[in-house]
């Protein structure tokens, strides 16, 4: 197997990985079980030594020059989803009262994560061979985006209405943040996607 084939390879293992850690977090949350997001940071660790791996056949020749500084822009963006969704995890982890949850737009959230990595780990392969069918995922992908930084708003505005302590809040707000901030990643790492389709 080449080089490039190998980084390929890896990155799309990377992008199957951050889909189960949404999917991890997801099934964490819906169940109130914070056992299960142990699954979320063996699959962070996980990500963090094929992103590795693939840096170091980056730097033994793969891909033409001009090519790199965005292929290694790609894995660490994909890392990055990885690292959120940790951070999310943590994040949840932390929250003693969990009165919060009765807000549903937590959950829709969550839905809207696991689709998006879907859309990404599904179809990474013919992204790379087919512009158009890229631009199409791009374009839902960014409504999707959308549709999450709406229901962020919808689930701050609701918070007003829980007495929680500081602590709680904190961690809370941080959750909610980063479940947000998950779909922007996911987007940068299709817009990558099409910068490299761009330069071949």
């Amino acid at each position: 197997m080449k080089a490039e084939e190998r980084v390929i390879n890896g990155i799309s293992q990377m992008i199957s990985l951050a889909f189960s850690a949404c999917e991890s977090l997801r099934k964490a949350v819906e169940d109130k079980n914070k056992a299960l997001l142990e699954e979320v940071f063996r699959l962070e660790r996980e990500g963090d030594e094929i992103r590795r791996n693939i840096t170091l056949e980056i730097y033994r020749g793969a891909f033409l020059p001009y090519l790199r500084p965005n292929i290694f822009r790609l894995v660490e963006i994909v890392d990055e989803i990885l690292n959120t969704t940790e951070e999310s995890a943590m994040n949840f982890q932390k929250v003693e009262d969990l009165k919060f949850l009765e807000i549903q737009e937590i959950y829709s959230i969550l839905e809207l994560n696991v689709k998006i990595c879907s859309i990404l780990s599904k179809n990474f392969s013919n992204f790379l061979k087919d512009p158009e069918r890229l631009r199409e995922g791009v374009i839902v992908v960014r409504i999707m985006e959308k549709e999450a930084d709406n229901m962020k708003f919808a689930i701050l505005e609701k918070l007003k209405e829980f007495n929680v302590g500081f602590w709680d809040g904190y961690f809370i707000s941080n959750f909610v943040e980063s479940l947000e901030r998950l779909s922007d990643v996911a987007e940068d790492a299709m817009d990558m996607l099409q910068i490299i389709l761009l330069s071949l």
